[in-house]
């Protein structure tokens, strides 16, 4: 008698890592007094970044290029105005300490014309990497005890394994289903509020379709 069963497994964990992400951005008539207000906001965001990177408490940081593009404003009757130049740098930044990372994003939500946008809560990827590991391995032991359970109730004894795969990897399996990290939600951030911020625990799950012999 053959039995093929699905196994399961998933194991949450706090976050190692904050993925903050931000972008300094303006806009007006004048092209260069736009690009400039930008430049300075910039490179004044990136010394301090270099310094929480040289405190140990960035992972990473990335200040990307300028971008810039044109938009023309109208008036109520829908008629064209002036021309506005819009000026933007997008930052990211992968903070090591959750409390910090408040903090900083409470303070550079007040300070224009810096935009916060969201928070990816993540692991690093050694913890990852031992909890995929760890949930394989369970998933497997589930599969194992599902099977148990199926053979007895059929008035078998021992299963042994034949197939081992990825969900519909097996023949006549159904569709591949994903497995690994889901990371938490987004968050958005306004004006003059301080940003309290609560780390999603990071769920690492593993599937697996597994054949037996009884």
């Amino acid at each position: 008698m053959r039995i093929t069963v699905h196994g399961h497994h998933r194991i949450s964990r706090s976050p190692e890592l904050g993925r903050l992400r931000l972008r300094v951005e303006a806009s007006g008539p004048d092209r260069a007094a736009v690009l400039e207000t930008v430049r300075q906001e910039a490179s004044r965001l990136s010394g301090e970044l270099l310094e929480l990177k040289a405190g140990g408490l960035l992972d990473e940081y990335v200040v990307q290029a300028p971008g810039t593009h044109v938009e023309r404003d109208h008036d109520e009757h829908g008629r064209p105005t002036v021309l506005r130049h819009v000026v933007s740098v997008a930052v990211t930044a992968v903070f090591t300490d959750a409390s910090v990372l408040g903090e900083r994003a409470s303070e550079w939500a007040l300070r224009l014309p810096l935009e916060i946008g969201w928070v990816d809560w993540q692991l690093t990827e050694a913890t990852h990497r031992e909890l995929e590991e760890s949930a394989l391995t369970e998933a497997v032991a589930d599969a194992r005890r599902r099977a148990q359970v199926m053979a007895a109730a059929a008035g078998a004894r021992e299963v042994r394994v034949l197939e081992v795969a990825d969900p519909g990897l097996l023949s006549g399996g159904e569709a591949a289903q994903d497995s690994g990290v889901r990371f938490a939600r987004a968050y958005g951030a306004n004006g003059g509020e301080g940003i309290a911020l609560v780390p999603e625990d990071v769920t690492v799950e593993a599937a697996v379709q597994v054949r037996f012999e009884a």
